[in-house]
């Protein structure tokens, strides 16, 4: 898989950071130097990453994702696995979290390390899901 063009697959047709961006913003309506300018980026430089030739820089994604109106939990969680493919891995929405929750850390080892399959992680999803749940 090529680093910069990377994406999930969408039915038979791969979806890329890029062209969801585009998608996106087209959806809005908006000119991409509209959006540039609302982001601080230039212009060429948002081009180039709806066009797959750059990455975007982890300080304009949460901007961008406002200016784009991304806030459904399913919609967020797409675009920043989309982000995170074209950066060989590294989900710039968890990154951070990883980095400063301890017991993540552990927790992820110990997953990878027992090879938990993705039967086990979704029932821990859906533990975590109906926890959510109850204190609502």
């Amino acid at each position: 898989m090529n680093t910069l063009t990377g994406g999930v697959i969408m039915g038979e047709e791969k979806l890329s950071f890029g062209a969801f961006v585009r998608a996106k913003r087209e959806s809005l309506g908006k000119s991409l130097r509209s959006v540039a300018a609302d982001i601080d980026m230039a212009p060429a430089y948002l081009s180039d990453v709806e066009k797959g030739n750059r990455w975007p820089p982890v300080k304009y994604l949460e901007t961008l994702a406002e200016v784009l109106g991304i806030t459904s939990e399913d919609e967020l969680s797409l675009y920043y696995d989309l982000a995170g493919e074209i950066r060989e891995g590294s989900y710039p929405d968890l990154t951070d979290y990883i980095g400063k929750t301890d017991i993540a850390r552990v927790a992820l080892r110990k997953a990878r390390d027992q090879n938990i399959s993705d039967e086990k992680w979704q029932q821990f999803i859906d533990v975590i899901t109906s926890t959510d749940k109850k204190g609502e």
